[in-house]
Parts: structure tokens; sequence; C-alpha cells
């Protein structure tokens, strides 16, 4: 661990301020039973956090998340913000993570034939755009019949697809609320235009998306009615504002009888 401790700003202070709003309220074990039981540290560690007289990190917020039952956004969107970009680059989810025994068969293999798809924490907003995390998923991973993957979701190399949970409903009616949306997260440029996930300046979005011959980026929503506006950026300028997580293969939506 770096033995520098962190410069303690007023962002810091306020994450602490809204974390102790929701410890006071969840009233959960003690801090020291709350610390050894969701790897956030001793006593002091906690208690320090909840002060904010330690910086919170992402380990510690992850923790925090699972110990209290809610969103590492609902006290700091700036570590809401790093997760979501940890979680969809190529690293392993468990660096954010921990899979457990509580979540049953995770950790074994799925039968013969049949791929993983994992479950990405983020959920991209299909909105105004959002970076969350959760430490309660719908689904963990999905087995799936990996030539079921190659012919209906469209993938040569099935894995390369994760699965992620959308947001909103400015993509309504083609994608709705609480899908879950397949992505291929190793295409990471915008050749034809499509619906893909993106970090937009730090907002984490699902749209559709197309580039002009002159460099301009297109965002659209499906739910013109509700998001009727367009966004246009000149990749030229704020092009290094601008990241491509993935493209939208399929998706899953629940019909209920």
């Amino acid at each position: 661990m770096d033995s520098k401790k962190a410069k303690i700003t007023d962002e810091h202070r306020l994450e602490a301020k809204k974390l102790r709003a929701i410890w006071d309220e969840k009233k959960p074990s003690t801090q020291e039973v709350f610390g050894e039981t969701y790897e956030i540290g001793n006593q002091a560690a906690v208690g320090n956090f909840l002060a904010g007289r330690s910086a919170l990190s992402l380990k510690a917020a992850v923790g925090f998340a699972h110990g209290l039952g809610c969103r590492i956004d609902d006290f700091s969107p700036r570590l809401a913000a790093e997760a979501g970009k940890i979680a969809l680059s190529q690293a392993p989810i468990t660096q954010i993570r921990k899979v457990t025994s509580h979540y049953g068969r995770a950790a074994d293999r799925p039968p013969e034939g049949y791929i993983r798809l994992e479950h990405l924490s983020p959920r991209p907003s299909m909105g105004a755009g959002a970076l969350i995390n959760e430490p309660i998923q719908i689904v963990q991973h999905l087995d799936v019949l990996e030539q079921w993957v190659r012919q209906e979701v469209g993938a040569t190399n099935p894995a390369r697809i994760k699965v992620l949970t959308g947001n909103g409903n400015s993509m309504a009616p083609t994608i709705n609320d609480k899908d879950l949306v397949f992505v291929d997260i190793e295409c990471r440029s915008i050749e034809t235009a499509g619906i893909y996930v993106l970090d937009v300046a730090g907002r984490f979005i699902l749209k559709k998306a197309m580039i002009l011959s002159n460099g301009t980026l297109i965002i659209r929503s499906d739910n013109t009615a509700e998001y009727p506006d367009e966004e246009r950026h000149d990749l030229s300028r704020v092009g290094d504002s601008i990241v491509v997580c993935g493209k939208v293969l399929a998706w899953w939506t629940l019909r209920k009888g």
C-alpha cells in the first residue's frame, strides 16, 4: 500500500458525510466487524473513512457499498466512475468485487459446449448519462450455448462478449430499462452506425452513434419523444474525452404475461 496519505479535499469530506449518513441510517455491525467482513480494514480504518480523516479508496468504497446495500454512486460519484472504467476494461472483474460463496456456482466452469458471459457492474445510462456501481446484480453471469452466441448474438469470438444492464428509457422501445445487453468490449472504435456504450467526458451512456465524414460524432436516442436532442461532438477537438467502451450486438427484454 502507498505510504503517502492522500490530501483530504472538500470532495473527500462530502463523500464521508454522505457515507456517514447511510451508515447511521443502516446501523450495521460494529466498525471492527464491518471492516473485517468487507475487507476495508480495522476499526480505526473504518472510523477514519466515516469521519473524513482518510480519503476513500476504491477498495473501501466497494466494501462499504456491499455491506450497506447501497451504490458507490450514493456517496462517491468519483469512485463510481473509476469503478465503471475498471470494470469495462479487460481487467478481471474480481479486481473490484470478489466472487464468494454468496453467488453460488459463480466460480465453477460452464458445461461442455457452453460459454460464461460475465455481467459487469456498471449500468450504462439510456438517459442523460450516469456511472453506477451496484453491489447486487439481477444476474451474476450467463452460461449460454457457444453456438447460440455465434449465431444469434453475432460474435465470431464469444470471449469478447460481456453483459450489462441498461438503465433508463431513452432507447425505448428498442432497448428498455433493465434489459440485459450483450456488448463486444473489444470494439473500441465506431466504424459503422450502431448502438454503442460510450464514456463521454465521464458520462457512461448507451446510445445510437455514428461518425460523419467530417469527423463529427453524432449521438442519438430512439425515444425522441422524451429525448429529442442529439449530441454532436467534433472529434478533432474533444476526441480525447470520448471513449468507445464497446458495441451493442444484442439484448434481452423481459416480457410479462
